[in-house]
């Protein structure tokens, strides 16, 4: 009798508390915002990174970019971007095949990307700062998930 009362209640409410314990658990509601946009041609490519090793002098950085140069094709790589609608900036990445520069356009706020806000990239390949080769653009817009 008492077997079969522990399985009624027990297992039950092992279930019931596994579940709240699992939407409780901040690292399980917490998504992974890194997102890349890629140029039209093959070119270049933009790293939106959550977190990870970016801050200036190293350690680590809350949401800010990585601009890749991915291609031997004598064209750099320049960014835009904007958060909510809001123009960020922009930046250059000339150093040639197979760099990176890192950008972190959000330092200017507080908080820096926060759970919702849209986050918006445009990518192109260009032959010196703002000089745009117009079909080698790409941009795209997205919101949030963890801020």
């Amino acid at each position: 009798m008492t077997r079969a009362l522990a399985r009624r209640v027990l297992l039950p409410l092992t279930v019931a508390l596994t579940a709240i314990l699992a939407t409780t658990n901040p690292a399980a509601a917490a998504g992974n915002d890194d997102y890349t946009v890629y140029t039209g041609q093959s070119g270049g490519a933009v790293d939106f990174i959550d977190y990870g090793p970016g801050a200036p002098g190293g350690g680590d950085n809350d949401d800010y970019l990585v601009i890749r140069d991915i291609a031997a094709d004598g064209h750099g790589v320049q960014v835009w971007a904007w958060l909510h609608g809001k123009y960020l900036g922009t930046k250059y990445n000339g150093n040639g095949a197979w760099t990176s520069v890192i950008y972190d356009p959000y330092t200017i706020f507080p908080n820096n990307v926060a759970k919702n806000e849209v986050i918006g990239l445009k990518i192109c390949l260009v032959d010196g700062k703002d000089n745009l080769i117009q079909p080698s653009c790409s941009s795209l817009d997205w919101p949030s998930i963890d801020g």
